[in-house]
């Protein structure tokens, strides 16, 4: 069977990064993005611009392809607005057209990208089978809505069907408004970087071995949620302290200097057990690893 894949959001901070993994397992990629952006057909990487929060172009795109294999990364995630923006009722209408189209042009296993802000994040210590999925966001009740559409859609249409809930990542092309770019580029630029205590437990991981995870998770039989995390609790402040000390710059690092989220969780980390025992994946960057690639890269992007 051919192997042929279409990937949402693929111009996008995760769904790049997914298209060399998956062409080095010798999938037909097909990439959706929205934006003029003069991508060749590089590396048989081939390239459409498509908006799926229009009908017309879903049943276009998914007519034309006919993918066995969908990659779900599209959604609204501009930093500071998409927690509570009315933007996520629209993406899952749009989910469900694109997973009814999947369906007819004889789709045959789909991945969703959630989020690990579907759980009740009061538990701390996610796990899959055990941890109640109350999340307390638009974003999160919405992704948990489709998951839970799709999971039940799937299963009576003999579709299989996984959902990689991701949780905190880092890496390039992150949006500068997030905190690990927001800080490599203050102390880059010789600024103060304003921040909580950092006292948070998070669970950070880089971009690439999230990527690599959704495509182990698409290339086995695994279904169902699956978290995609490191599984090892880590200070925020930590890691922002590290940045400091790789650039020498640590002095410029301003801990306190913002009030923390009222009520936010103390922490949240992945259990990891099913990604690394049910897939091929193994994580491949330590976060020293990964942050020294995250500065080079913005040493030589400064104008993005």
């Amino acid at each position: 069977m051919l192997k042929k894949v279409l990937v949402t959001g693929a111009s996008g901070f995760i769904g790049y990064k997914t298209l060399k993994f998956l062409k080095d397992k010798n999938y037909e990629v097909h990439a959706l993005t929205t934006r003029d952006v003069n991508f060749s057909n590089n590396d048989n990487i081939i390239w459409h611009k498509v908006d799926l929060l229009n009908n017309h172009s879903i049943e276009k795109i998914m007519a034309l392809v006919q993918p066995i294999y969908i990659l779900h990364f599209a959604w609204y995630v501009i930093p500071g607005k998409y927690n509570d923006s009315q933007e996520n009722l629209v993406w899952i209408q749009s989910s469900i057209e694109l997973l009814k189209k999947f369906k007819e042009y004889g789709g045959k296993r789909f991945i969703f990208a959630g989020t690990c802000f579907q759980y009740d994040l009061n538990y701390g210590f996610m796990s899959e089978n055990l941890t109640p999925s109350k999340p307390n966001s638009l974003y999160g009740i919405c992704k948990k809505s489709f998951e839970n559409i799709a999971y039940e859609y799937c299963y009576k249409n003999n579709i299989s069907f996984a959902s990689g809930r991701i949780f905190y990542l880092y890496g390039e092309r992150e949006n500068k408004n997030r905190i690990i770019p927001y800080v490599i580029n203050s102390l880059l630029d010789g600024k103060v970087a304003n921040c909580s205590e950092g006292d948070q437990i998070r669970d950070f991981m880089y971009a690439d071995d999230v990527a690599n995870a959704f495509v182990e998770i698409l290339d086995s039989n695994i279904e169902g949620v699956v978290n995609i995390g490191s599984g090892q609790p880590l200070k925020l402040k930590d890691i922002l302290l590290k940045i400091g000390e790789k650039l020498n710059r640590k002095e410029l690092i301003n801990l306190g200097a913002i009030k923390a989220v009222s009520n936010e969780p103390i922490m949240i980390v992945s259990n990891n057990n099913r990604l690394k025992n049910e897939t091929r994946w193994i994580q491949h960057y330590s976060l020293d690893e990964g942050l020294e690639k995250t500065i080079d890269w913005w040493k030589s992007n400064r104008n993005l």
